[in-house]
C-alpha cells in the first residue's frame, strides 16, 4: 500500500457516502455534503496518479484500482441519479458498456500481461463523466438549477454518442492494416 493507492481507497470509501448525501438531499436535506465528497473524489482522481508518478510507485495494481474506483463512483451516483428521476437509465448504461469495452480490448491487447490499455478519448470520456455528475450535483442536489432541462437533454445526449466514439477508436486501433 503507498500513498497514491490510499486516496484512491479514499475514493472507494466516500462514494457510499456521496450516495447517501445526494439521497437524503433529494429528501430535503442539504445538498452541500454531497457537493463536499465531489469535490475530494473529483480531486482524488486527479492527484492519485500525479502522486504514484512522482514517488515512483505507479503500478498496473494502482491502475485497476484508480479505474475500479472510478466506474464504482460514476455509476453509483448516476443509478442514483437514474433512481431519483435525475437522470435517463442510459447515461450510467452508455457509460458501464463503454467502460466494459475498455476492459475486454486491454486484456485481449495484453493478453501476454494482463493490463489496462488507456486511449486519449477514453480518458477524455472519463473526465466527461465526473463533469456530468459534477452537474447533477450543482443542478439537482445541492438545488443550483442552473441549467435547464433543454440542456441537460443535450448534455446526457452526449455521453452515448462519446461513449460510442471511444468503442469505434478501440475497434478502428485493433482492425487489421489494409494490404
Amino acid at each position: 500500500m503507498n500513498p497514491a493507492n490510499l486516496v484512491t481507497l479514499l475514493r472507494i470509501a466516500l462514494t457510499p457516502l456521496f450516495v447517501v448525501a445526494v439521497w437524503r438531499a433529494a429528501h430535503g436535506v442539504s445538498g452541500w455534503p454531497a457537493a463536499a465528497m465531489f469535490t475530494a473524489i473529483a480531486i482524488s482522481d486527479i492527484v492519485d496518479g500525479r502522486i504514484a508518478r512522482r514517488l515512483g510507485v505507479a503500478s498496473s495494481v494502482g491502475r485497476v484500482l484508480d479505474h475500479g474506483a472510478d466506474i464504482g463512483f460514476l455509476l453509483a451516483a448516476l443509478v442514483t441519479y437514474v433512481g431519483l428521476g435525475a437522470a435517463p437509465w442510459w447515461v450510467p448504461a452508455s457509460i458501464a458498456i463503454s467502460f466494459a469495452f475498455y476492459v475486454l480490448d486491454s486484456l485481449r491487447r495484453s493478453a501476454a500481461r494482463p493490463q489496462l490499455v488507456g486511449s486519449r478519448l477514453g480518458h477524455l470520456g472519463g473526465i466527461a463523466n465526473y463533469v456530468v455528475v459534477g452537474v447533477l450535483v450543482g443542478n439537482h442536489t445541492v438545488g443550483l438549477a442552473w441549467l435547464p432541462s433543454l440542456v441537460m437533454t443535450l448534455l446526457f445526449s452526449a455521453v452515448p454518442l462519446y461513449s460510442a466514439l471511444s468503442i469505434l477508436s478501440r475497434l478502428r486501433a485493433s482492425a487489421p492494416a489494409p494490404d
